[in-house]
């Protein structure tokens, strides 16, 4: 089902839910299949195996996660030079204004909650690997609307 997707060969998840997990890991095996997938279960070890010789495409990153959230973890990832164009993908479930607010603030390409079924996730999924990667700063950008920053949605 590989469809016009940039290359991204190797992808990290940061999320401690085994879960969503399996469940990211099931969509990728459908929408990028040639893709590696890294799984990180917190914000230490994410922090700790991040380094300008080993690091993702694209990275998706928890808010609420053990030892370091994943807004800790976007705020020390940006301030290294060599991390300032990786894409960020915050991938949570919270929908909190203030969340949204914070990890476009810190430095998030993009925001992104956990849809609730498996087909809006394969759909939001598929739309989300569409976009422009080689200009993240467009994508950051077209998700401030009306003065404040908003989550991704895919129209299915």
């Amino acid at each position: 089902m590989e469809a016009n997707y940039p290359v991204f060969q190797n992808i990290w998840l940061a999320d401690d839910d085994p879960d969503d997990c399996a469940i990211f890991r099931e969509v990728l095996e459908q929408l990028v299949p040639a893709a590696s997938l890294t799984i990180i279960s917190n914000g230490e070890q994410l922090v700790n195996l991040l380094t300008p010789s080993n690091k993702p495409d694209i990275l998706f990153l928890d808010i609420n996660m053990p030892l370091k959230t994943g807004l800790e973890c976007l705020v020390e990832i940006r301030a290294q030079r060599h991390f300032s164009r990786l894409p960020i993908v915050m991938f949570t479930s919270s929908v909190q204004d203030r969340d949204v607010t914070k990890s476009y603030g810190f430095g998030a390409t993009l925001y992104y909650s956990k849809p609730h079924t498996f087909a809006n996730l394969v759909g939001d999924m598929g739309a989300l690997f569409k976009m422009n990667w080689d200009d993240p700063y467009t994508i950051t950008g077209s998700h401030y609307i009306n003065n404040k920053f908003v989550p991704f949605k895919a129209k299915h």
